[in-house]
């Protein structure tokens, strides 16, 4: 009993070897199916098509046809279906995924001789089974020819016998090479022939196959252990089947009596078929679908099989775990699934299935609410996959549910936190945030029934200010009773009284009945920083609506937010209600007054305008100080704060900020208040700055004149007492020259010459800086008055300096004392040229918006910041001992100034300096008499 070996598959036709047909649509496993083929050497063709694979099954001759379930362009059913009863005596064998039983089912159904799982194993498993089945047919087709041969010895009588013992020949050639065990026994049960290719499969020799009996064959000496039991049966009349397991391998056995013509048993003939690559098979389903059950209970996951068209769904036992459903509670159909989903939940979830097999889709999920068994809603993500038929049609639908509620509450527990925080900020009063917290704890759990509570310490009574009910209306404020209200507040704890919680405290004193008697009552105290302010409560009148301990854990949990924001928002309220009182009594003063704490916090406020303060009051009440104020301005502040706590007297400080109409000054005095708290009087020193600095630079201006009306007076008097000898000096240096030939007595005469000048120069400009100068404008041309100064001033030009011009040619037309003006700029391109060693000079004229621009550069060795903050002071000089009083720029600037211009200064060390004038375009035919 044995399966028959790819050599005896060539060796029945070793001219017509093996040829194999495999179409699969997926690639991976088509190369799989060609690699375990070929290995025999065998002939495989190939197909990822239905189309294509029709094609080559029908235009070759294949011995058989592998057929994988999904191609390119459909499934394996649909070609299947194609293929029936166009190729007769052809094996085709099914290919199908773990788990697919149903898709095997329908391959048979659709003409497939056998099929196979793609395990693990397959590529073991797919030669041996398309060896079997070619085996099969060959002799099936070896069977039919003998009956035609049958056939022909019957229609020739002549040669009946010879036929007859040809077709015997050929029976038992066939049946000793079926890949079966096939033998027989007399009623000694020993065996009296033995047939099939199964039995060289068997660990004893051939020879030893007759003249055994069962008995040895087995090793077996009982009567009643199969086969023995199965052979006894037979020689009993019946027809026995069943399965052996022999020399490690399992055969279905087929067991009949052996009858003689007349009827009498003569002993027993059976066939064994060797299914061990079938059995194991069968337990690896077997296994597959106990680990998809153990993963149900290793997940905890509700696993679940639905039929879409009898509507019947089977579900794991974790549907009891995770909604508490008792198994007589659960019927196994969809309906009953659809019917607990939460009705805001049950049309989106139906809808989305819906669209999912009306698209032709596979791959489902959906998060939904799903009812327990005690009423309670859970969260959950359930996914599914769809299952289609041969045609296309979506026949089960399979999935797991997963609970997500402890997930999907904590986040919903956060979210409130954060949103009783944001409301704290955004209500704008008392009722409001009520209302948003009221909204904020129904998200968490069924609160049609809330209040808040809030106790008054000062006139001892209990408030109701938020209170929705269906049974009671609002009550007024009263004093403290024994009701449920006042025991949280007076225990300071949660509590869940539900009707047995509630009876033992009215039995024991604890509490009193009032008011409508709730199905749960739930409720937990605000806590604020020391002591209870109040209480936060749900409750029910229904049956349907009831409350867990889950339930009061989370309403105490939140109720010290809630007790936060409701305390943040009271001290809002009462600030602004102080603040409105006092408003009225610091219109009338200007200075802004603050009250704050010792770290910042802004209590409240006083200002007499809104307008002076520099955010509106809701953005700084209640903050701190450097969450309002810029971090320049806000971290000294809080030093300054501090140093008041600790030193317990009075600081000041001035500090600027940018305010909507431009920068503003202010002067804070910061003075203990008390302990932890200070007041800062805050005024606004914006006017009073900007008139510091005006009077500072009046008195710069008032100084700057004083010097100049002392330097003119000196300046008169050295003039009128030196103006004499210098002229004297002249005349007699002129008369010497004349007497003398000596030409080193003439040099030094020329240089009495140039000093005698220089010192009439500093006296004149002396002079003309001190005096009050009439400007006298006429219509001139500035690019003329500026090569005039350049004619002048080539007299002083430099051995490697050079003068560079850029004029234009178009003559610049404004009102201007043409004498002037070229004197300032004689002086402008004089100190150029001696500031400049080795380089240019540069000397250009510019047109601009409303002026003209007359701009002197040099490249000499530049000045520092503190050299040109005093470039232009008449008693400042860098100029050496002896080479004057350096007072060129300050007479340039003074005679630029009275043509209602101006003159600025730029300059880096090392890099030389620009000048830069700006003179007024005018008008020509303006007024000329003007300073």
């Amino acid at each position: 009993m044995a399966q028959t070996t790819p050599s005896e598959v060539a060796g029945a036709n070793s001219a017509a070897p093996v040829a194999v047909l495999v179409v699969d649509g997926n690639e991976d496993h088509q190369i799989l199916s060609i690699a375990a083929l070929t290995r025999k050497g065998w002939i495989v063709r190939t197909a990822a098509s239905r189309k294509q694979g029709l094609q080559l099954a029908l235009a070759y001759h294949f011995d058989a046809v592998v057929i994988g379930s999904k191609l390119r362009d459909g499934n394996g059913i649909e070609l299947l279906r194609g293929l029936g009863g166009r190729l007769p005596g052809t094996p085709i064998i099914f290919v199908v995924p773990l788990g697919g039983e149903e898709a095997a089912l329908q391959a048979m159904e659709s003409g497939a001789q056998s099929y196979i799982v793609k395990t693990p194993r397959y590529n073991e498993l797919l030669p041996a089974i398309v060896e079997e089945h070619v085996v099969e047919a060959r002799n099936r087709k070896r069977l039919v020819e003998t009956e035609q041969i049958q056939a022909q010895a019957v229609t020739a009588r002549k040669t009946v016998e010879e036929q007859l013992s040809q077709s015997q020949a050929r029976l038992k050639l066939v049946l000793e090479q079926a890949p079966v065990l096939l033998w027989s026994t007399d009623r000694d049960l020993r065996v009296t022939s033995a047939m099939g290719t199964g039995f060289r499969d068997l660990t004893f020799p051939r020879s030893e196959e007759r003249g055994l009996s069962v008995y040895e064959y087995f090793n077996i000496h009982d009567d009643d252990i199969e086969p023995i039991v199965s052979h006894r049966r037979a020689l009993l009349g019946e027809s026995v089947a069943t399965q052996v397991e022999w020399q490690g391998r399992t055969y279905d056995v087929h067991m009949e009596p052996l009858r003689s013509k007349e009827g009498a048993i003569l002993g027993t003939i059976g066939v064994a078929f060797d299914v061990s690559e079938r059995t194991r098979t069968e337990e690896s389903l077997r296994r597959s679908e106990e680990r998809f059950q153990l993963l149900g209970r290793a997940t905890n996951d509700v696993v679940w099989d639905w039929d879409l068209q009898t509507d019947g769904m089977w579900m794991n036992e974790n549907v009891a775990a995770m909604f508490g459903y008792r198994a007589e509670d659960v019927e196994p159909t969809g309906s009953w699934w659809e019917e607990r989903l939460h009705p805001d939940d049950r049309g989106r979830v139906g809808a989305s299935i819906d669209d999912l097999i009306g698209s032709g889709g596979s791959v489902w999920s959906a998060e939904y609410r799903f009812r327990r068994r005690d009423g309670r809603y859970a969260t959950v993500i359930d996914r599914g996959y769809v299952l289609h038929d041969a045609s296309g049609h979506p026949v089960r639908m399979i999935g797991s549910v997963m609970d997500v509620s402890k997930e999907r509450k904590a986040e919903a527990i956060q979210s409130a936190v954060y949103k009783i925080s944001e409301a704290a900020n955004a209500a704008k009063d008392l009722p409001e945030l009520y209302r948003q917290i009221h909204k904020v704890i129904g998200g968490l759990m069924p609160a049609t029934n809330f209040y808040i509570a809030l106790y008054d310490d000062w006139a001892q009574t209990l408030s109701f200010p938020y209170f929705v009910d269906e049974e009671e209306s609002p009550p007024p404020p009263q004093k403290l009773g024994r009701g449920l209200t006042e025991y949280v507040l007076r225990t300071g704890r949660p509590l869940l009284a539900s009707p047995t919680v509630f009876e033992e405290l009215v039995r024991t004193g604890e509490v009193e009945s009032v008011g409508p008697a709730s199905v749960d009552w739930v409720g937990a105290p605000l806590a604020g920083l020391d002591k209870t302010i109040g209480v936060i409560v749900v409750q029910s009148y229904t049956e349907g609506v009831r409350f867990a301990e889950e339930d009061k854990a989370i309403l105490n949990f939140v109720s010290e937010q809630v007790a936060g924001a409701i305390g943040r928002k009271q001290t809002q309220e009462s600030l602004l209600q102080t603040s409105s009182e006092l408003q009225a009594i610091f219109r009338a003063v200007p200075d802004l007054y603050f009250r704050l704490t010792a770290d910042g916090t802004i209590l409240g406020y006083y200002a007499g305008r809104y307008a002076d303060l520099y955010v509106p009051p809701e953005s700084f009440l209640g903050r701190r100080i450097h969450e309002v104020l810029p971090r320049e301005v806000g971290e000294p502040f809080a030093r300054a704060m501090q140093r008041v706590l600790q030193a317990n007297s009075l600081a000041t400080m001035e500090y600027g900020l940018e305010a909507q109409g431009g920068r503003k000054e202010f002067e804070a005095r910061i003075i203990p208040l008390m302990n932890d708290q200070v007041v800062v009087v805050v005024r606004d020193i914006t006017e009073k700055k900007a008139a510091e600095a005006a009077l500072k630079e009046s008195m710069d201006r008032l100084r700057q004149s004083e010097r100049l009306a002392t330097l003119g007076q000196l300046a008169g008097f050295i003039a009128h007492e030196l103006s004499t000898p210098l002229t004297s000096i002249s005349l007699l240096a002129d008369a010497a020259a004349r007497r003398t030939k000596d030409a080193g007595v003439l040099e030094k005469l020329e240089k009495l010459n140039e000093e005698q000048r220089r010192a009439a120069e500093i006296i004149r400009n002396l002079t003309s800086l001190s005096r009050n100068r009439q400007v006298k404008a006429i219509d001139s041309d500035l690019r003329a008055i500026v090569e005039a100064a350049l004619d002048e001033v080539r007299r002083y030009r430099k051995k490697g300096v050079a003068i560079e011009v850029s004029l234009g040619d178009a003559p610049l037309r404004l009102m201007a004392d043409p004498i002037q003006l070229q004197e300032a700029v004689v002086n402008l391109v004089r100190n150029a040229i001696d500031a400049t060693v080795r380089g240019s000079v540069g000397v250009r004229l510019e047109e601009r918006p409303g002026f003209y621009a007359i701009v002197v550069t040099d490249t000499g060795s530049g000045m520092s910041p503190d050299v040109l903050s005093r470039v232009f002071d008449p008693t400042f000089t860098t100029k050496p001992r002896g080479e004057g009083l350096g007072l060129g720029l300050p007479l340039a600037k003074h005679i630029v100034a009275g043509h209602g211009g101006s003159i600025e200064a730029t300059s880096q060390p090392g890099a030389g300096s620009t000048f830069t004038v700006l003179l007024p375009r005018g008008d020509v035919d303006e007024d000329p008499n003007r300073r």
